[in-house]
């Protein structure tokens, strides 16, 4: 299919890239810098537009690959009369595209993506589209760019947006903290790259709550006291620590 990109950013990056791969075929990108336009679609072999007045008429899909505020503000500029008009927010309802085009939809790769991957790889696509037309054809684009494609409403897709914070955004925070601990404390945080590993691992072949261990978990009073002693001079993860140490506690009556 032809493809208007618009944007230039890390979703336009590796997206466009996956549909290349694909075989279909990047005609024209539109951003509001110009110079990063001209790089991406000088790597797409597409064209690249000064004003979005200039996108063709005539592509099959016409990805609103920019933030989700910058969503409702591009639309006024695009009046889509054939083709399909998507943007790849969680977020961001399907209806708010009704403005600019009969068609449109979502494509969100539920994944973070930086601008250097060169494909989207191992990903989950959530799907949606106004009509059952349009869902299918999601649906099948979608399946030749990653291994897993789901369909979800407007509610359905915002919570799993929520879910993916909690279960990426927040364990990366995590990660964050605890190599900050480590760098201050003199200890290599590469030396518990196979212990985090194993345990994302774990979770695909059971149940999150039935692998769940750790002194919170055992009731083991003795630890838990003396990793507080540990954290006494560092207010914001010892907080963090009470407050998940209490959820865990909590939930398996500890």
């Amino acid at each position: 299919m032809d493809v208007v990109m618009i944007g230039a950013g890390n979703v336009a990056h590796v997206l466009g890239r996956t549909l290349k791969k694909a075989g279909h075929t990047i005609v024209s990108i539109w951003n509001r810098d110009p110079a990063k336009a001209v790089l991406l679609a000088g790597e797409l072999s597409a064209k690249a537009v000064e004003q979005p007045e200039e996108l063709p008429d005539d592509a099959d899909i016409y990805i609103l690959a920019v933030s989700d505020h910058a969503i409702a503000e591009l639309l006024p500029m695009l009046s889509i009369s054939k083709g399909i008009l998507i943007h790849n927010a969680g977020t961001v309802g399907i209806g708010i595209l009704s403005q600019s085009a009969k068609q449109y939809g979502v494509l969100w790769p539920m994944k973070m993506l930086r601008s250097s991957m060169n494909e989207l790889g191992d990903c989950t696509m959530v799907i949606d589209g106004n009509d059952e037309a349009t869902r299918r054809l999601l649906f099948e684009l979608a399946g030749q760019l990653v291994g897993r494609v789901t369909v979800a409403d407007d509610l359905k897709r915002q919570k799993m947006h929520l879910i993916a914070a909690i279960g990426s955004n927040f364990t990366n925070h995590m990660y964050h903290l605890a190599a900050d601990y480590c760098k201050e404390t003199g200890i290599d945080f590469s030396l518990f790259y196979p212990l985090i590993a194993s345990t994302a691992l774990q979770i695909q072949t059971a149940y999150p709550g039935d692998v769940q261990a750790g002194p919170a978990f055992r009731g083991d009073k003795g630890t838990l006291e003396r990793h507080r002693e540990l954290l006494s001079d560092n207010e914001a993860l010892l907080h963090l620590y009470d407050e998940i140490t209490a959820s865990i506690r909590k939930k398996f009556d500890r």
